[in-house]
């Protein structure tokens, strides 16, 4: 895969200024995963330093964009953690079923191609009672808010790298046969068509 040269290049200069908001959820989500670990859509890998890895048996981060790949492998270098990379797209991950206790993913659903796919591939490859810990943006709970992202997204999603800041997303996890249980919605102060994010901790049901 090509990949995105800019975009994996200026991606942690444009997150800088967000990191203050974000890096708590950050947090909450990469802090809470156990066990064998696979977060999707890795990027540059920073969710890293929010790992507790004393709770961790294993690590997997899986990327297709090999720019993203790279700045992630060299991250987890400095850092000292111990991250098996993989080359592949969420819609189709070269792993066996119930491989992972936790799956987590931030803001990467909005840029996958088939929403609906990659929830289910998360959902095959957790083993049941796993958790699925989350942050993304999602279409905005106003409605009129939401239609001002749906005149925005077809501009957005090109200069973003296919992201796309309308999607319904908590509603298709629960699509794929997650039970929710954990979920926080709230705005960002900044961020344009990105400002609605949702937090969440979703389960595979036993």
């Amino acid at each position: 895969m090509a990949g995105h040269p800019f975009f994996a290049a200026v991606y942690d200069l444009f997150q800088r200024p967000a990191a203050p908001l974000i890096d708590p959820w950050r947090r909450r989500v990469a802090g809470g995963a156990t066990g064998r670990v696979l977060e999707i859509g890795v990027g540059t890998g920073l969710n890293l330093p929010f790992y507790r890895m004393e709770r961790i048996t294993r690590l997997v981060g899986l990327e297709p964009d090999p720019h993203m790949r790279r700045r992630a492998a060299a991250r987890a270098g400095q850092l000292g953690i111990p991250m098996e990379l993989v080359a592949a797209p969420a819609e189709n991950m070269p792993f066996a079923d119930q491989s992972f206790d936790t799956a987590v993913a931030t803001h990467v659903f909005c840029s996958v191609s088939d929403l609906e796919r990659a929830l289910r591939e998360v959902f095959r490859v957790l083993r049941p009672g796993g958790t699925f810990r989350f942050l993304e943006h999602v279409r905005a709970k106003d409605e009129r808010a939401a239609r001002w992202q749906d005149r925005l997204t077809p501009v957005w999603r090109l200069v973003a790298a296919g992201c796309h800041p309308n999607r319904r997303t908590t509603e298709v996890i629960q699509a794929a046969g997650f039970v929710l249980e954990e979920l926080e919605r709230f705005d960002l102060p900044v961020g344009g068509p990105v400002r609605p994010q949702a937090f969440g901790v979703a389960r595979r049901p036993v």
